[in-house]
């Protein structure tokens, strides 16, 4: 029986919501002085890093929220693998913005389309993840439409 998985989750979740909003308010701020904007657009970016190297901490390893789920309902363990490759992608998106805005390369709208892309990437992994809790409950307590 899948037991508190589902608050756990979404109280991990914070962290990096918040940060990914942040990220996503500084890309849309005016570009009025574009060092200004890098550096905000840069302490974004480390602290969404730290937040999603968190959920890291939290969702991977023996015990880890994904382990519980797993063991909980078995049948996911193939979505919760993907999450977990999901992790490297996001990881290396946010490497390589990082590196892009430290480097003051390549120009602003590339930034915001790129900080675009990994918004959405990350907004997609939640809903993927949330989608396994659902079925693991849906599931688990006999639902049906």
């Amino acid at each position: 029986m899948v037991t508190g998985f589902g608050k756990q989750t979404t109280t991990g979740w914070h962290p990096l919501l918040s940060g990914t909003h942040e990220l996503a308010r500084a890309i849309a701020d005016p570009v009025h002085d574009g060092l200004a904007w890098r550096e905000r657009v840069a302490s974004r970016l480390r602290g969404l890093r730290g937040a999603f190297d968190e959920h890291m901490r939290a969702t991977e390893g023996p015990a880890g929220h994904y382990a519980a789920l797993v063991d909980s309902a078995p049948r996911l363990a193939l979505g919760v693998s993907g999450l977990v490759r999901e992790h490297t992608d996001v990881l290396d998106r946010i490497r390589a913005l990082q590196e892009h805005v430290d480097e003051g390369r390549p120009g602003t709208e590339e930034i915001q389309a790129w900080a675009r892309l990994l918004v959405h990437q990350i907004f997609a992994h939640r809903q993927r993840g949330a989608d396994l809790v659902l079925e693991a409950y849906h599931t688990d307590l006999g639902g049906s439409d």
